[in-house]
């Protein structure tokens, strides 16, 4: 199966492709760069994809057309121990399969799911992040704060009550 290279077929930026169009064309690969905007609200608020980009490719049978691609770009993502934001890279593989019998094909849509199933729950800047101090809101990645360590066990107010 070869597949021929459009670097300048014209990608609709929704990926929304026509199937009459991609069996005419048969095998073949493909590229875009992607507006951001197409990605508000796959990520929870205030994580966003600020830049993201297309790869795909079509192989076209006679029932079906099988579309790989991979979706990469950076994200900007919230630390949930510091709340700095920072920027990340991604990049994620994805397939489906689609009938000829369609007159749409919508790939946007699985794009945005499998950006939405991969994002962690948690975001962190770095493995080490130590976060923001409890009591004054300090970030100890810059450095100690002063406070003095709290008691943070919920036995601590039974002291001394029991002499």
């Amino acid at each position: 199966m070869t597949h021929n290279n459009y670097a300048d077929f014209d990608v609709p930026q929704d990926l929304k492709f026509k199937t009459h169009d991609l069996i005419r064309l048969g095998n073949f690969n493909c590229s875009a760069k992607l507006q951001a905007e197409s990605f508000a609200g796959v990520l929870q608020a205030p994580n966003q994809i600020t830049k993201a980009a297309v790869e795909l490719s079509f192989s076209v049978t006679p029932k079906d057309i099988i579309v790989t691609g991979t979706i990469s770009g950076q994200r900007e993502i919230e630390c949930a121990r510091c709340l700095k934001h920072v920027t990340q890279p991604f990049s994620e593989r994805f397939a489906e399969t689609y009938s000829t019998k369609l007159e749409i094909i919508d790939i946007m849509y699985v794009v945005r799911q499998t950006l939405a199933l991969t994002e962690d729950i948690r975001f962190l800047c770095s493995a080490t992040c130590k976060g923001l101090c409890p009591q004054c809101g300090h970030d100890l990645n810059d450095g100690p704060c002063g406070c003095k360590p709290e008691n943070l066990s919920p036995f601590a107010v039974l002291k001394g009550k029991f002499k």
